[in-house]
């Protein structure tokens, strides 16, 4: 069971790199059919764990801004690898 409490204590580069294996573990896959599965999967998860989607935005974007700070190249590679693959 999913301690909601835990969610605004995850690491961030931790959070990154999950991130990273995760569009890892699709690139195969066409572009427009990756994004859209993000976009399902991140849907599904906030459905099935009873998360609001705005409140999971909110955070993602906590994280995004720790992480500019902290772990800038992490997110740089990161978001490198989604402008090179599926942009």
């Amino acid at each position: 069971m999913l301690n909601h409490d835990q969610l605004s204590m995850v690491n961030a580069r931790d959070t990154i790199q999950t991130a990273y294996a995760a569009l890892s573990g699709a690139q195969t896959s066409p572009a427009p059919l990756q994004v859209m599965a993000y976009a399902v999967l991140f849907n599904e998860v906030c459905r099935e764990l009873h998360l609001d989607p705005s409140q999971m935005l909110d955070a993602a974007r906590r994280v995004h801004r720790h992480a500019t700070d902290n772990y800038s190249h992490e997110l740089r590679a990161l978001g490198m690898y989604i402008n090179q693959e599926l942009n």
